[in-house]
């Protein structure tokens, strides 16, 4: 039995809300498909990471709790890792499997909450997508949740223009929601892989060609473990 979702709590609600006074003082933001957003449910909002700002952006702009899969590492950052641990972000350590992670990760989505999680599994320096690792299809089948993809494009122009006085004009497109769909109790490694290459294609779908990297040509996109919602 699925237990009740957990609402955020004062800490989560209030630094969302300064982040939507703030970002519209550095940042231009439009927002497409907002639509998409599934109202409740486990949910794991997909997304290329490019910068540091794309969790903020997730956070402060999807209406949904959602909790951040972050590296380890950014835990003892100055400052950020402070509100990087208030901000209720689950710490995992790459390279390896983090069994206590994932059983953190596991319990937000048997709440019937979202996590944020970057299929990549790491920051990309050029922009581009880069090749998923397991994490994204992992948690998705494990928790039965919906994923919601969210392509990001404009934010590698922050810097430089946060250094001029200029805001940055950034994107968030939310594509429809989908399921993994397969016959097997648990997929083995071969449409794991797969289902994490379609979900890459989805992703793309929502981005500039400039920042698709190796899922550029769309027509190579296959739906063979994926369920789109409102698709004919």
């Amino acid at each position: 039995m699925m237990k009740k979702t957990v609402r955020p709590g004062r800490f989560h609600r209030f630094a969302n809300w300064a982040l939507r006074k703030l970002f519209p003082l550095i940042l231009r933001v439009r927002i497409v498909g907002l639509e998409h957003v599934p109202g409740d449910g486990p949910l794991v909002v997909a997304f290329n990471h490019t910068s540091f700002l794309d969790p903020p952006l997730l956070g402060a702009y999807i209406p949904r709790y959602l909790v951040p899969i972050a590296k380890a590492e950014s835990f003892s950052w100055p400052v950020l890792g402070w509100l990087i641990r208030m901000y209720d972000a689950i710490p995992i350590r790459r390279g390896a499997v983090d069994r206590e992670a994932l059983r953190a990760a596991q319990d937000v989505l048997q709440r019937g909450d979202g996590l944020i999680v970057s299929p990549e599994g790491t920051r990309s320096k050029t922009h581009e997508l880069l090749p998923p690792r397991g994490g994204l299809v992992f948690l998705t089948t494990r928790g039965q949740a919906t994923v919601l993809p969210v392509g990001i494009s404009g934010v590698g122009q922050f810097w430089h223009n946060f250094s001029r006085l200029r805001r940055t004009p950034v994107t968030m497109q939310i594509g429809p929601p989908f399921h993994f769909v397969y016959e097997r109790r648990r997929p083995d490694r071969r449409m794991m892989a797969q289902m994490a290459e379609e979900a890459m294609y989805r992703l793309a779908m929502l981005l500039p060609p400039e920042q698709r990297g190796p899922y550029a040509d769309l027509e190579l996109a296959t739906t063979q473990y994926i369920e789109v919602h409102g698709a004919n």
